[in-house]
């Protein structure tokens, strides 16, 4: 089956001469694909170098918008990002979906999202559709999530001017095998090769390395061996590990993931807001669509703003 082709609307805004490219040799780029917003980098030689898009964006939220006839990602600020979650329209936390069988119990809890995840109870891989134009759009994780990657793909050549086709790519420690392997579907679908698929404490792992290596080097130091434990909790995941770091030898002593992540503390936030929350909005019409993506919003502000004061006010209107 020849799989579709997709046309995705950059905001990178390539040019033809940006389009151009001179044959140099193959090189590859890393992407970090989190729950809730992603990156892309490249090796300079030197160091490890974010690549931004033309609005100088680095960190790119993790979406795409189903709302034009053309899907497109990454293309919105924060404000914009917050209508089309109140519209239906866009698709996110992909992460925590792909890969996943439509009996898994973080699939039903993804059903409190803003578009919709379809499930048979059958054991087989959930369908998404997002709301546009008063119609629902059915597609695969695997498609979104190439889309998503596509963006990437172009944000970097633009830098480049080169093409690219191989990638690293960090992903969550409890990722099983079968996870694995949609990732890569959607990589090859984006036209990019793996090259490697990393457990994301191991490459904060190898940064930490490359600092005590060149704090070495300054410093004049032994190179004795350093024990850390690398702690991450992202939107959807809550990895860690522990390292032995001598000189620019690394060994990962242990590593462990879980499926916890702020995602799960943001749906228990909107279930303490409103504890019937699965009755208000079950017959997914486009004004329950409006109010949970509303409350979804509304939580996720009050997040943002604990951050910086010990309280919060949430108004929310059902």
């Amino acid at each position: 089956m020849v799989e579709p082709e997709y046309t995705v609307a950059s905001d990178s805004e390539i040019t033809e001469e940006e389009n151009s490219f001179p044959p140099y040799p193959e090189l590859a780029i890393g992407i970090d694909i989190g729950t809730s917003q992603s990156s892309v980098a490249i090796w300079n030689g030197s160091d490890v170098e974010l690549l931004g898009n033309r609005r100088k964006q680095k960190f790119l939220r993790f979406y795409v918008n189903f709302k034009d006839d053309i899907p497109a990602s990454s293309k919105s600020n924060h404000l914009s990002h917050g209508f089309e979650k109140l519209s239906g329209a866009a698709i996110f936390n992909m992460k925590r979906l792909v890969g996943r069988v439509d009996t898994d119990p973080i699939v039903h809890a993804r059903k409190s999202l803003s578009f919709l995840v379809q499930t048979l109870d059958i054991a087989v891989r959930p369908f998404v559709a997002a709301l546009g134009n008063n119609l629902w759009r059915s597609t695969t994780l695997e498609e979104v999530l190439s889309i998503f990657l596509l963006e990437l793909k172009a944000i970097a050549e633009v830098h480049l001017k080169r093409p690219v086709r191989n990638a690293a790519l960090t992903i969550p420690v409890s990722f099983n095998r079968f996870q694995l392997s949609r990732v890569e579907r959607a990589c090859a679908m984006a036209g990019l090769q793996v090259l490697r698929l990393m457990p994301e404490p191991t490459a904060v792992a190898l940064l930490y390395a490359q600092q005590q290596q060149q704090n070495v080097t300054e410093n004049r130091g032994s190179g004795s061996e350093k024990v850390a434990l690398i702690f991450n909790m992202g939107g959807g995941f809550c990895d860690m590990a522990i390292t032995a770091t001598a000189g620019v030898v690394i060994q990962i002593k242990a590593m462990r993931g879980s499926t916890l992540g702020g995602e799960d503390i943001l749906l228990n936030m909107m279930h303490l807001l409103l504890p019937d929350m699965h009755i208000h909005f079950s017959s997914r019409g486009i004004d329950e669509i409006r109010k949970m993506g509303l409350l979804r919003v509304a939580t996720q502000d009050a997040f943002d703003k604990l951050s910086s004061q010990s309280s919060v006010q949430i108004d929310f209107q059902n």
